[in-house]
């Protein structure tokens, strides 16, 4: 009753590794019968006999309910209803996208199904943006993301921030300054240099009862922790049906424009997006940056927050001093237009509205839309605009292939193509490592490259 206990069951597997397994191709009876007698459980009982305290009556009474309780639980499981089709989106996320709804109704209508028809109460219903009327200070996205933290936390004290140097050191980034002196020790954690275990206390937490918010010191050191991202995070609502739930954000700087060395300008979220279960969220500016990440942290869903590194200082706008959430699953239009419709991300937001005002001087007047959380993305939006222009340019800082807008692309090929007056576009990184410190600038998508790919799109 002094703290934790730990004991340490050294066991033989006796049985095989699974149903397809024969263990007898790698061992002898002789040697799972020379293991037997030292079976913890076999010892346990022997131990409890010499001492007076266990006899066979106890044992047939143990070894008689547990075959009771296994007896009934096989029989209330198999007592239940087959599950039907909708089965394999209820419980991905606290309510169903509409994304899921579109996928799971294609796949019922090919299966000569009746769609399910979920209640307003299932549906995950994007809502409104926020009409903030307080006073504003003029922030950039590191001020904006430190001071969401900061009213979030005196909001709740179920939230606890952990990871690299968050607490004393204030960060890496310093986006995390006056956590650690405001709110203690047992509620900033610095913890060892170990991602894997970062994201797993964090979950330990969630299922606990906590909101913790784990910070991931640089885009590429996310890789460790991919285990438990995928594995838990994104999964554990699906896999306990709903019963166990993980209202948990993962941050961390993200992308290039810095001019860093290895893992330290890297773009990961199209990984994470493959990862059913995960929110991914990328902003663009201070004032997003702020009401996106008090829409994460109150969110029932886990939420990987992705912060372009690039724009953390890059400039300033009036932010609000008041605490207020943008809708996740909600993309903005950043500039509206008619002749063309760029759909973006991040950090290369800025990029494309310098290429848009550009193009504006040539007599092409072009749209920019920001997904801002991209996935589950916003369809409606996008094609809509798709819709309204004709034409589509996807500009993206990662790789091409598999990337997150690529799917953009296919989606918007699939529902607006008659709409399209041209083929539809892509600028994006090339498929290799991401180029480091001097060399960085060849591989980044530059306002001119984009200038140049607007021009293409309208010649068809």
């Amino acid at each position: 009753g002094e703290g934790p206990t730990l004991i340490e069951a050294v066991c033989y597997r006796f049985g095989p590794h699974a149903t397809a397994d024969d263990p007898h191709l790698y061992r002898t009876r002789e040697e799972e019968e020379a293991f037997r007698p030292y079976d913890p459980l076999v010892r346990m009982e022997r131990f409890l006999r010499d001492r007076g305290l266990w006899d066979d009556d106890r044992q047939e009474d143990l070894e008689a309910a547990a075959q009771r309780e296994v007896d009934e639980g096989i029989a209330a499981a198999e007592a239940l209803p087959e599950p039907g089709r909708d089965a394999i989106v209820r419980h991905a996320y606290a309510r169903i996208p509409r994304l899921l709804v579109d996928e799971l109704h294609r796949l019922q209508r090919g299966a000569g199904e009746e769609p399910t028809v979920f209640s307003a109460e299932e549906l995950w219903e994007v809502g409104d943006e926020p009409a903030p009327s307080g006073p504003t200070e003029r922030w950039t996205m590191a001020d904006a993301i430190n001071a969401a933290l900061h009213d979030e936390m005196a909001a709740d004290d179920r939230i606890v921030v952990l990871g690299e140097d968050v607490g004393v050191a204030g960060g890496v980034f310093r986006i995390t300054a006056g956590l650690y002196e405001r709110f203690g020790p047992e509620r900033v954690i610095d913890t060892p240099l170990d991602e894997a275990g970062i994201v797993g206390t964090a979950v330990g937490m969630a299922v606990a009862g906590g909101r913790p918010i784990a910070e991931i010191q640089f885009d590429g050191f996310v890789y460790p922790a991919f285990d438990q991202i995928v594995s838990h995070v994104g999964r554990m609502r699906f896999r306990t049906r709903g019963h166990v739930t993980l209202p948990m954000v993962i941050r961390f700087p993200n992308g290039a424009g810095i001019g860093a060395h290895e893992l330290h300008c890297d773009s990961p979220e199209a990984y994470f997006c493959h990862a059913a279960g995960l929110v991914v969220v990328v902003p663009s500016t201070p004032y997003d940056a702020k009401g996106l990440l008090t829409a994460a942290i109150r969110s029932e869903d886990p939420v990987l927050f992705l912060e372009p590194k690039v724009l953390y200082r890059s400039f300033r706008e009036e932010v609000p001093v008041e605490p207020y959430e943008i809708p996740l699953g909600k993309a903005r239009v950043r500039r509206r237009g008619t002749d063309l419709t760029i759909v973006t991300y991040g950090g290369m937001v800025p990029v494309s509205l310098r290429a848009a005002e550009a193009a504006a001087a040539e007599g092409i007047d072009v749209e920019v839309v920001d997904l801002r959380t991209v996935f589950p993305w916003d369809v409606e939006t996008v094609t809509a605009s798709v819709e309204g222009t004709g034409r589509l340019l996807a500009v993206q800082e990662p790789q091409r292939s598999m990337g997150v807008l690529a799917e953009v692309v296919a989606e918007v090929a699939e529902r607006c193509g008659y709409a399209l007056e041209a083929p539809p576009r892509r600028l994006t990184g090339v498929d290799a490592p991401w180029p480091s410190f001097g060399i960085e600038p060849h591989g980044l998508v530059n306002d001119a490259m984009v200038l140049a790919e607007i021009r293409a799109t309208m010649a068809g």
